[in-house]
C-alpha cells in the first residue's frame, strides 16, 4: 500500500512530529517552516515527484528517492538493528551520515539514552518525509542529539568542528546517502583537506613548538607595549588594494609597481619587501608572522621608514627592531599570547592559512578594501622557478653553492621535494605545484565563499588557478584614479592617536603595565596549580594497586577527577603547548637499545623475581604526552622504572613499545589489547586521560 503525502494519517504523525521538533530546535523548525501549516503545504508541494513514502511487509514504511530505496523494502527495522550492530561504534555517539526515515539514529537512541547522537542530512525534503513517515519521538526527545540540515558542506563542517561532533564514529549509509551523493563527496573532500591542513600544523607544531614558546617569552615586553590593528578596521573600505607576493611571476610587475602604488594601498608579505623597495616603492603595509630566523632575515639591511610592520607576537625578536614607521601586533594564534591577551585586550585578528599570504589577504579585508589585487601569489612554480629574481632564498641558495652541489641542487630540492603534481593555471594551460601549495589555495578559495561581495583579481595569470579568482591586466590596476594622497592621509590619521613603545607617565600606561604584570602571575600561578595537580596524578599512579575491586574503583575516581579538573584548567592548552614541544624522551632509546639487544628470559626473570605476582603498568597521557610508569610491588613497596616519552599515545604506537619492552617474556597483554581496541574509534587516547592495564605474571612463574 503507498503511503500518499496527504495521508491523513500521515499528516497526523507529521504535526506530532513537528511539534516535537520546534519544542526542542525551535530555529531549526523556523528556518525549514516546519513550525506551521503553511510551510509543511508549501515543502509538501516542493518534493520531487519520484519521492514516494511506501509500505513494507513488516508494517513499517521505506522511501524510494528517484527510484533507490532509502531502506529495505521488506523490514527498515531490521534492517537498522544489523546495521547498527555490525558498526564499531562505542556508547559514546555516533555521527550519522543521512537520516532517511530516521530508523538507524532512532534505533541508537533507544539502545544508548546517555549518548552524543549527531545527524547530518543536506536534504531537507529527506527531513520532511521522515517527519511524516513514522513517530520519532524517541529520536527527537534524545537530550544529546544535534541536527545538521541543509547546510553547505563547509558550514557543516564548520559546525560539526566546533561541537567536537567530528571525533564520534561516523555510520556511513550508501543509501541513506544517496540523495546528497555529491554534497557528501564534497564534504569528505573538505574533512581530507583539513586533515592535511591539521597533520601540516601538528607536524608544525613539533618542529617550531619550542622556537615559538622562546620567541613569546622573549617578547613579552612588546605583547604589552605594542598596539594592535584594530585601528586599521574598515578604515580603507572600497579602497583597492595589491597584495605583492613573493612568487616568480612578481617579476613581471615590479616594473609598473610604482605606478600601482599610486592608486592601490600596498601590502606585502615579508618574503616580497626586498623585491619592493628595489623597485622604489615602500609599502603601506609589510606582514611578518613567521617565527623563524630565516623570516627575519628577509629584512637584513633593509628599511621601512614609511611602513606599518605588522607581525606577531611569536616573531623572531630582532624582527621588533627593524627601521620602520610603526609596529603593530595581530592576536597571537598560540596558547600562551591567547591566555595574556584574554586578560589585557585583543589585538585584532587575522586568519591563519599556512602561509602569511593568507594572513595578509585577511588584513586587505579587514581594513575593508576591495577589490583586492595580487600580484606574484603563484602557489606553484611558473617555469619551474620558486621565488622572484633576488629573492632572499635565490641568494642563500647562490652563497651556499659548491662545486658539487650547485644552486640547481638546492632548486631541484624545492621544486620536487613534496611531491609536485600539475594544476590548472589561469591561462587554461598547468602550473607545477604540490600539495602544501594547494591547501593554501584552499584556504584563499573558503575565504572568498565567505566574502562573496569582495572582489579578487590576480595580475599575473601564470600561477595556480583559485577559484574565486578572476584575471585582470597590469594596466586596469595602474589605470584607476590615483588615490595616494588619500591614502597617506587615512594612514596619518590612524597612527596619530597611537604612540610605540613605553610611555609609563600616563596614568593609562600605568593600568595597563599593570594589568599586563597581573595576567603574567596569574599565568605563573596557574601553571604552579598544573603542576601540584600532575604531581598529586603521578603520585596516584605510582601507588600499589588494591587488591579489592573497590579500592581500585576508588583509585581510577580519584584519576578521573584529576582528568576533568586538568581538562577545564585555564593553562590546559600552555601546557600542552609545552609537551608538544619537549624534546624525545628515553622510551624511543630504550626501545632501540632492546630491539637491537634483547635480554634472556632469565635476566628478565632476574629482573622481576622479587614482585608478588602482580606487574601494574599505567599508561597516562597528559595533553598529547605519556608517561609509562612500569613497576612491580612487594611488601607495599614499588620498584618502578620511569620512561618519559612526548608522542601521540596513539593506541597501537603504545603496543608496539609494550610488546617491544616485554620481548623476551610470554605476558599476557589480552587486557591491553582490549583497553587499545576502545580507544582505537578516537585514534589516540583522549587528553588528560589515565589508562590503566594490569597483567598478570602470576601463571608465567613470576613470584
Amino acid at each position: 500500500m503507498n503511503c500518499t503525502l496527504n495521508d491523513d494519517g500521515a499528516d497526523s504523525i507529521l504535526s506530532e512530529n513537528c511539534a516535537l521538533l520546534a519544542n526542542r530546535f525551535p530555529g531549526l523548525a523556523a528556518l525549514t517552516g516546519l513550525d506551521s501549516d503553511e510551510g509543511r503545504d508549501y515543502l509538501s508541494k516542493k518534493i520531487p515527484d519520484d519521492w514516494k513514502l511506501l509500505d513494507t511487509p513488516a508494517g513499517c514504511p521505506t522511501l524510494s528517492a528517484s527510484g533507490v530505496y532509502l531502506h529495505s523494502r521488506h523490514n527498515p527495522l531490521r534492517e537498522a538493528e544489523k546495521t547498527l550492530a555490525s558498526a564499531s561504534g562505542g556508547p559514546e555517539g555516533l555521527l550519522f551520515a543521512g537520516l532517511g526515515l530516521g530508523y538507524l539514529a532512532e534505533a541508537y537512541a533507544r539502545a544508548h539514552p546517555d549518548a552524543r547522537i549527531v545527524v547530518v542530512e543536506p536534504d531537507i525534503f529527506v527531513l520532511f518525509l521522515a517527519l511524516k513517515a513514522r513517530p520519532l519521538a524517541h529520536l527527537l526527545n534524545h537530550q544529546h542529539l544535534m541536527l545538521a540540515v541543509g547546510l553547505s558542506p563547509q558550514d557543516a563542517y564548520s559546525l560539526l568542528e566546533k561541537t567536537s561532533a567530528l571525533e564520534l564514529k561516523a555510520v556511513e549509509n550508501p543509501a541513506l546517502m544517496n540523495p546528497s551523493r555529491a554534497w557528501f563527496a564534497e564534504f569528505k573532500e573538505i574533512s581530507l583537506r583539513n586533515s592535511r591542513k591539521n597533520e601540516i600544523n601538528r607536524n608544525t607544531l613539533k618542529k617550531f613548538g619550542d622556537l615559538w614558546l622562546r620567541n613569546m617569552v622573549r617578547n613579552l615586553r612588546n605583547l604589552r607595549d605594542a598596539e594592535g590593528i584594530d585601528s586599521f578596521k574598515d578604515v580603507f573600505s572600497g579602497m583597492p588594494a595589491l597584495l605583492v607576493a613573493a612568487g616568480p611571476s612578481l617579476d613581471s610587475v615590479l616594473p609598473r609597481l610604482p605606478s600601482l602604488a599610486r592608486s592601490c594601498l600596498v601590502i606585502a608579505v615579508d618574503t616580497a619587501l626586498r623585491a619592493c623597495l628595489r623597485a622604489g616603492v615602500e609599502p603601506d603595509f609589510v606582514l611578518l608572522v613567521d617565527p623563524q630566523y630565516w623570516n627575519w632575515r628577509h629584512f637584513d639591511g633593509l628599511s621601512a621608514p614609511r611602513s606599518v610592520l605588522i607581525t606577531e607576537s611569536a616573531a623572531w625578536p630582532a624582527v621588533y627592531r627593524f627601521p620602520c614607521r610603526s609596529i603593530r601586533l595581530c592576536s597571537s594564534l598560540f596558547p600562551l599570547g591567547m591566555f595574556l591577551e584574554t586578560r589585557t585586550g585583543r589585538k585584532g585578528s587575522l586568519g591563519a592559512g599556512g602561509s602569511v599570504a593568507t594572513t595578509a589577504f585577511d588584513f586587505a579585508l579587514h581594513a575593508g578594501c576591495s577589490p583586492v589585487y595580487t600580484a606574484g601569489l603563484d602557489l606553484g612554480f611558473p617555469e619551474l622557478k620558486t621565488h622572484f629574481k633576488g629573492s632572499i632564498f635565490e641568494e642563500r641558495t647562490h652563497a651556499d653553492s659548491r662545486r658539487f652541489t650547485p644552486a640547481e641542487t638546492a632548486g631541484i630540492g624545492a621544486l620536487y621535494g613534496a611531491n609536485p603534481y600539475p594544476a590548472p593555471d589561469y591561462k587554461g594551460g598547468t602550473v607545477l605545484t604540490d600539495k602544501r601549495l594547494s591547501l593554501y589555495a584552499w584556504w584563499f578559495e573558503s575565504k572568498l565563499a565567505a566574502c562573496p561581495n569582495i572582489a579578487c583579481k590576480t595580475l599575473t595569470p601564470e600561477g595556480m588557478k583559485i577559484p574565486g579568482f578572476t584575471t585582470a591586466p597590469i594596466d586596469e590596476a595602474a589605470g584607476l584614479p590615483d588615490r595616494r594622497d588619500e591614502i597617506d592621509v587615512m594612514l596619518d590619521a590612524c597612527l596619530a592617536d597611537n604612540t610605540d613603545g613605553l610611555n609609563a607617565e600616563t596614568s593609562d600606561e600605568k593600568k595597563r603595565i599593570a594589568l599586563f604584570d597581573g595576567a603574567v602571575q596569574e599565568l605563573l600561578c596557574d601553571l604552579e596549580d598544573m603542576k601540584s595537580l600532575t604531581e598529586k596524578g603521578i603520585s596516584l599512579c605510582r601507588k600499589t594497586i588494591p587488591a579489592d575491586p573497590a579500592g581500585l574503583q576508588k583509585l581510577l575516581a580519584e584519576l578521573d577527577e584529576l582528568d576533568r579538573i586538568i581538562i577545564q584548567h585555564p593553562v590546559k592548552e600552555v601546557a600542552a603547548m609545552v609537551l608538544e614541544s619537549s624534546p624525545p624522551g628515553r622510551l624511543r632509546k630504550i626501545r632501540l637499545r632492546w630491539r637491537t639487544r634483547r635480554p634472556s628470559t632469565a635476566r628478565f626473570r632476574e629482573r622481576w623475581k622479587k614482585t608478588s605476582g602482580i606487574c601494574a603498568l599505567f599508561i597516562k597521557d597528559r595533553s598529547r604526552s605519556a608517561d609509562i610508569l612500569i613497576g612491580g610491588c612487594k611488601n607495599k613497596t614499588a620498584n618502578s622504572i620511569d620512561v618519559q616519552s612526548p608522542f601521540n599515545a596513539d593506541p597501537r604506537t603504545v603496543s608496539i613499545a609494550i610488546r617491544s619492552f616485554f620481548s623476551s617474556a610470554k605476558v599476557d597483554l589480552s587486557y591491553f589489547d582490549s583497553q587499545a581496541q576502545a580507544s582505537a574509534s578516537e585514534k589516540s587516547f583522549p587528553r588528560t586521560t589515565t589508562c590503566m592495564a594490569v597483567f598478570s605474571l602470576s601463571k608465567y612463574g613470576f613470584h
